[in-house]
């Protein structure tokens, strides 16, 4: 059985083999989460997008990723906490409005990183609130479809034993742990 936890901190240093970066279709890397991981592993956010985009190309053939669809890139930086690869998916776009469509996009995004992580014959894996934040989507329908998605990867998960949570605010664990003991 896979185990599931929601914790507070700061994902680009949690002690994982593998962290999860809530991207951009064009892994641009802007803001958010995925500019603080961008800014972790390279120290110049930009080289960590040419190094994203070319592992890209490379692992998918375009210029692009969709829901469900992960690239991944090296840790570089991140090493020194022990992480050794970088996963890169994309959740969908709410701006405040949660329904079935988004939900499955979430499902996608979120089983194709754990997935990945399988693969990589990885044991821990750390994600943030893919699509909360700048996305606009409810952290509380985001924190129930990760748990939900992890339940339903336990039956499958051969190496990954642990999965975290990883929420960078005090008030948005507090509110993931209301959510999940509500």
């Amino acid at each position: 059985m896979v185990q599931f936890e929601v914790v507070h901190g700061d994902i680009t240093r949690f002690p994982v083999e593998a962290i999860v970066n809530a991207a951009n279709k064009y892994l641009e890397h802007g803001g958010g989460v995925a500019y603080a991981i961008a800014r972790a592993a390279a120290g110049d956010v930009r080289e960590y997008v040419r190094i994203s985009k070319e592992a890209m190309r490379e692992q998918i053939g375009r210029d692009h990723i969709e829901h469900g669809e992960v690239v991944v890139t090296p840790a570089m930086g991140l090493e020194k906490y022990g992480i050794k690869y970088v996963i890169h998916t994309v959740g969908p776009y709410c701006g405040g409005v949660w329904d079935g469509d988004k939900k499955e996009k979430l499902r996608k995004a979120i089983l194709g990183a754990l997935r990945k992580a399988e693969e990589l014959g990885v044991k821990t894996i750390a994600f943030p609130a893919v699509s909360a934040g700048i996305y606009g989507c409810s952290l509380g329908e985001v924190v129930k479809t990760f748990k939900e998605v992890v339940e339903e990867f336990s039956k499958e998960a051969k190496s990954v034993e642990r999965v975290y949570l990883v929420l960078y605010s005090e008030e948005s664990y507090q509110n993931a742990l209301e959510v999940l003991n509500g």
